[in-house]
């Protein structure tokens, strides 16, 4: 066997870091990641304390963008700053999704549904015993949950598996997690054959005589390579093609007619707040006492189920609201009620009273936006709410919420929902005053790949990121990145590997 091949990766986040998992050991990898840091620190493993890195203003693990609202608002967007992307820092709630929308979407890659349930079962694992797999358990249940589950079967929805959204059903959720801490990406990997280029942009790539890509320039050196796959996700990867389009404009590239950053979406996540006459352990009573944060603490590591093994979301439900037979909604219970999103408003939790929240995510959200240069800055605007139908869908969610929490046996835990008034009579208001992104950002390259994922009219360029996803498949998109980064892994291989 000759020399290996070069492979260069565009990217250490969810996707990057599995294709890198997968080619390690066949190719000459190397990742280059604009993030500094290999780790955050360790104590926010536990995954309920992630969260504290999102309030926090200053950690320098998490960058944060401000999205502005056609009505003024302001709502953040956070994007990792550490190896292992989101995957590391907002992977934790598991959900697979939805089988005919996956099918759909992998018969343009060239692939289904079978092929990525093999990749499941090698990637995923609910026994923690596994190794190099990314573990996955059920969340802690308490009379909240029960309640919930309870109200609604009472309103026909039966029980099931949340990781599936094929039918109506309702649940325990199931989280990325080990024994004690999160697992995710960086679970796959027994030793690291790859080399790693930390804190380090990509301005642009080189091209040989012919015009032909051979690597790129970055902020520190020229990296050349056989083999170009980019994966910095939705805002990294368009961003790229976008400034190598306007600076080759001139010349005939294989960028010149690409229509790049078009048709991204993100999820706008809602929220219902509900204080309770009577404590049943949420966060917000724990938070403001040193004694039950303690005693969180130990339980968790003395191996009892608690809401620390989540970042607080227990149970879920999938609706079909709209009745078309497709499951368009996903309700989840929170441990919690908060003003904001993730302290974005400088606190976590709205009360100290005890309290619950319900959270509503639109799946398969119509609205979509762009991101566009404008001079050196990259815009990035998924124009959220944008469409009426997703405005009326939130609204049919937020009465299917209200009529849930008056129902029994949930009813008998509700002191008060916050905003019942606004809810009832301005539903549209309200959904413009509260929501928040889910920070899922897809789209904006999936026009232009061919079905084995390169680029159009390159020979060495590919692109596997959440930018070549054109849909939703599930409300949380961890899964569907890693899965789809899988299955491009295999093509490649089978295309390239006995090259070598």
């Amino acid at each position: 066997m000759g020399q290996k091949k070069k492979v260069l990766i565009i990217g250490g986040g969810t996707a990057g870091l599995v294709i890198a998992s997968r080619l390690q050991d066949h190719f000459d990898v190397t990742v280059i990641e604009k993030s500094k840091y290999k780790k955050y620190p360790f104590w926010f493993r536990i995954p309920l304390f992630i969260g504290l890195l999102f309030k926090s203003k200053k950690t320098p693990y998490i960058s944060k963008r401000n999205h502005i609202l056609p009505n003024g608002r302001g709502i953040p967007f956070f994007e990792s700053n550490v190896l292992g992307g989101a995957s590391v820092i907002n992977g934790c709630v598991h959900v697979l999704g939805n089988e005919i929308t996956l099918s759909s979407m992998l018969k343009k890659m060239g692939s289904n549904y079978e092929e990525l349930l093999d990749s499941y079962k090698r990637i995923y694992s609910m026994n923690r015993k596994d190794k190099l797999k990314i573990s996955l358990s059920s969340s802690s249940q308490n009379d909240i949950d029960k309640a919930f589950i309870e109200s609604l079967n009472n309103r026909g929805i039966p029980k099931g598996d949340m990781i599936y959204s094929n039918k109506e059903s309702c649940g325990p959720i199931s989280n990325t997690i080990r024994k004690y801490f999160r697992t995710s990406v960086l679970s796959l990997f027994g030793k690291k054959k790859f080399q790693q280029l930390l804190d380090q942009n990509v301005e642009c790539f080189l091209f040989n005589d012919a015009r032909e890509v051979i690597g790129v320039k970055t902020s520190f050196r020229d990296v050349y390579s056989d083999y170009i796959i980019l994966s910095a996700g939705v805002i990294g990867t368009c961003t790229l093609l976008l400034k190598e389009q306007r600076r080759l404009k001139k010349s005939n590239t294989f960028l010149k007619n690409l229509k790049i950053g078009t048709n991204i979406q993100d999820h706008t996540n809602l929220r219902v707040n509900v204080l309770t006459n009577e404590k049943f352990g949420s966060l917000n009573e724990i938070s403001s006492s040193f004694f039950k944060k303690f005693n969180l603490v130990f339980k968790h590591f003395s191996g009892q189920p608690t809401v620390m093994s989540g970042t607080g979301a227990t149970s879920a439900a999938h609706l079909d609201l709209d009745q078309d037979g497709v499951i368009d909604t996903r309700i989840q219970i929170l441990q919690f009620s908060e003003t904001g999103r993730a302290g974005s408003d400088g606190k976590l939790f709205s009360s100290n009273r005890p309290g619950f929240s319900i959270s509503i995510t639109n799946i398969n959200p119509k609205s979509k936006g762009k991101i566009k240069l404008n001079g050196d800055n990259v815009e990035v605007d998924p124009m959220y709410i944008s469409s009426e139908e997703d405005i009326e869908l939130l609204k049919k969610a937020l009465i299917y919420c209200i009529d849930l929490l008056n129902s029994e046996p949930l009813k008998h835990f509700v002191y008060k929902v916050e905003g019942e008034e606004k809810i009832i009579q301005s539903p549209t208001q309200y959904i413009k005053d509260n929501i928040f992104s889910g920070y899922h950002l897809i789209g904006g390259s999936h026009d232009l790949i061919n079905s084995d994922f390169s680029l159009k009219n390159a020979t060495s360029v590919y692109v596997c990121d959440a930018s070549i996803l054109s849909k939703y498949a599930a409300s949380n998109i961890h899964s569907t990145v890693i899965l789809v980064a899988d299955i491009f892994s295999n093509r490649f291989m089978t295309s390239h590997f006995k090259s070598n």
